[in-house]
């Protein structure tokens, strides 16, 4: 995956529209576009703002893995259990604690 579909991937996530996303970093609508379908790129400024904006990292956006390490997965994971309710969040921890716990014994008793 390259930085556009990371890119697009966020907005995505974001739930969010490409109109939205060029008027918050204060770019034209058409210069957006363009960097969509990469007729032209952002410059240093605008993808540290596109970043901040779609709660991700410029590191993310370029490369696919952020500062903590992370890939895309996991990164996709952690976005989709912060838009769970909190009770949502803790069903979850509990089924992957379960989980987890189960696999270790199976892995144990080969």
């Amino acid at each position: 995956m390259d930085f556009w579909m990371r890119l697009k991937d966020a907005i995505k996530a974001q739930n969010t529209t490409h109109e939205w996303v060029a008027g918050k970093i204060g770019v034209p609508l058409s210069t957006f576009r363009k960097w969509m379908t990469r007729k032209t790129y952002p410059d240093l400024r605008e993808g540290v703002e596109l970043a901040k904006l779609l709660e991700t990292s410029a590191e993310f956006l370029v490369t696919g893995t952020s500062q903590e390490g992370l890939n895309e997965e996991e990164l996709r994971l952690i976005n989709a259990y912060r838009k769970l309710t909190p009770p949502e969040q803790e069903n979850a921890v509990l089924a992957l604690v379960a989980w987890a716990g189960k696999r270790r014994r199976w892995l144990y008793s080969q």
